[in-house]
Order: structure tokens, then C-alpha cells, then sequence
């Protein structure tokens, strides 16, 4: 710019803050701002609390395997007695896959079963690294 008008804005801005009243704060105006800090500073974070803690999580389990010893021990697992006397276990063993041969599956089917496993395990590593993001 041009000296001339530099001189010319500068006298109109000052021209201008002559006029403007200077504005002071409210009297309780440090107050207002202390009272939003504490209000602000007051609120508690959430903070993820399991339902039932790993220790007694642990203890149930080991429970829970010492009465299945307990049972398996008291009445058997052998096919001949206890409760397990009219349970059939040889079809569990040797499972028949015969009707399976007639069976076949097309390229799509195969491709959208392969297309979903891979989006499967590309979410999940996704997810975990924006959960690790936002996390504290």
C-alpha cells in the first residue's frame, strides 16, 4: 500500500476506538469462570468395571472341573454303568458322512464364504486398532 493511505486507515482506526466505550467485566466475573472450572472438574470418568472379577471367575472354574472329576470318578465314565449306562457313544466316535457326497456347492457360495472370512479377519485387527486409539 501506499503511504498515503497507510496514514489514512491508521487515522480512521484511531477515529473509530475513540468513540468505542471500553468494556470492563462483570463485577463476579472471576467467580463465574471458577464456578464453571470446579463444575467441570468434578465429573467423575467412567471406568469399566467387570461384573464378576478374574479371581472369582478362577475359582468357579476350578470348581467346576473338580465337580466333573468328582462325578467322573464317583460314577464312572464307562458305558456300563452309572448314567452313562444307556448312552450310546460309538456313533459319537465314528460319524457317518455319507450324506455329504451328494452335496455341492457353488463357486459363489464358495466365494462369498471366502470373501466374508477375509473381511472377518480383517475387521477385527481394524477394530482393535481404533479401539487402541480412542482408548485413554
Amino acid at each position: 500500500m501506499d503511504e498515503l493511505e497507510d496514514k489514512k486507515l491508521e487515522a480512521f482506526v484511531d477515529k473509530l476506538m475513540e468513540g468505542a466505550p471500553l468494556e470492563t467485566p462483570s463485577v463476579d466475573f472471576t467467580q463465574n469462570v471458577m464456578h464453571k472450572l470446579e463444575a467441570e472438574t468434578q465429573k467423575k470418568v467412567f471406568q469399566y468395571q467387570p461384573i464378576v472379577s478374574g479371581k472369582v471367575l478362577s475359582v468357579a472354574f476350578i470348581a467346576f472341573v473338580a465337580l466333573l472329576i468328582l462325578i467322573g470318578s464317583q460314577l464312572g465314565v464307562d458305558s456300563g454303568q452309572g448314567w452313562f449306562k444307556n448312552v450310546q457313544t460309538e456313533n459319537w466316535f465314528h460319524p457317518d458322512w455319507s450324506w455329504m457326497e451328494g452335496y455341492a456347492s457353488s463357486k459363489v457360495t464358495v466365494y462369498a464364504f471366502l470373501f466374508l472370512g477375509l473381511m472377518f479377519f480383517v475387521q477385527v485387527p481394524w477394530l482393535k486398532s481404533q479401539m487402541n486409539k480412542t482408548a485413554f
